[in-house]
């Protein structure tokens, strides 16, 4: 399943009458599916067909629901919803979010003021992406969002959980063009081309503790704990509080500020392929035979227990 060719072309074509700027004429998540292509995948071997033609470094994400968009638990967790009713009778709806930077500097903190009552050997206290990656691991909201370099774990998230009608969805992105973009539109991430590992570690820390710029930057903390050994985790990460995770990819893919003619990739490089949900008992079988599963993915106790579960339904749904 090639990508078509003139990909670019109908994206360039819908950028001539849409600003993505942040904060003119303001359209929220609506024209992220533009900016994406979307495939189906009706079979195991059409969506290994699918990897297998990815030229490059990709990350991966399974979604449960393939109507859900990119969106991280902080940004989740501070929405909120509301009705309006008038006198006259109409009612009106829409939503609105808490600070996210504000709610998230509070988390943090009181994260990191109690943590150490429950377990050693905490992070640095400058060492925010550990923190955040931490915090991630025990629930808490954070703007991060979890990635793996292995489509086969991220197929396995997708279909953990039945789908809904709609199907569940596998994502990729392209990790090349993301680390060259967020390299062309933050000077000062010039050392994240760097081999010397402490120095990215060091460069990351310092965005994400000082920098408020429309980026998502890719984030591998300096301490991994099994859970993300086992699944090959990363993370992207928004440097912007004020717009949502795929706000600020729609803006790296048209560059809006930049240029006075916005710019496109010459290639697709954020995909989606939609999974039916009626393939969801084969592929985990697939999945588990290459031994990816609850147990192997979340090493201990609780994984191996709910990996059980998860046999005793495949068996009564054969």
């Amino acid at each position: 399943m090639p990508p078509p060719p003139d990909w670019s072309d109908r994206l360039r074509e819908f950028l001539k009458g849409w600003n993505t700027a942040v904060g003119d004429d303001y359209l929220g998540d609506n024209p992220f599916d533009s900016f994406v292509l979307t495939e189906q995948a009706s079979s195991w071997e059409e969506c290994i067909e699918w990897i297998t033609k990815l030229e490059g470094a990709w990350g991966f994400r399974g979604q449960r629901d393939a109507t859900w968009y990119l969106n991280t638990s902080l940004d989740r967790s501070v929405k909120r919803e509301f009705s309006l009713h008038t006198s006259s009778g109409i009612t009106s709806s829409g939503y609105d979010h808490l600070d996210r930077e504000a709610e998230g500097r509070e988390l943090l903190f009181r994260f990191q003021q109690r943590a150490h009552q429950y377990i050693p050997g905490l992070p640095a206290p400058q060492d925010l992406s550990s923190w955040f990656a931490l915090m991630q691991h025990h629930g808490v909201p954070t703007r991060f969002l979890d990635w793996t370099k292995s489509a086969y774990v991220a197929m396995y998230f997708a279909f953990e959980e039945a789908p809904p009608q709609e199907g569940c969805a596998l994502w990729a992105i392209d990790l090349e063009w993301l680390e060259k973009k967020a390299r062309e539109l933050l000077p000062e991430a010039t050392m994240l081309a760097a081999n010397d590992h402490n120095a990215r570690a060091e460069t990351v820390n310092r965005l994400l503790s000082h920098t408020e710029s429309p980026v998502i930057l890719r984030v591998d903390p300096p301490q991994l704990d099994s859970r993300m050994v086992g699944q090959q985790g990363f993370f992207l990460c928004k440097l912007f509080h004020k717009a949502t995770f795929n706000i600020i990819l729609m803006g790296m893919m048209s560059n809006p500020r930049v240029l006075e003619e916005p710019t496109v990739p010459d290639h697709p490089v954020v995909r989606r392929l939609v999974l039916k949900r009626e393939l969801r008992i084969t592929f985990l079988k697939n999945l588990r035979a290459m031994n990816i599963h609850r147990a192997s993915l979340f090493p201990g106790l609780d994984g191996f227990g709910q990996s059980l579960r998860l046999d005793l339904e495949m068996k009564v749904k054969t």
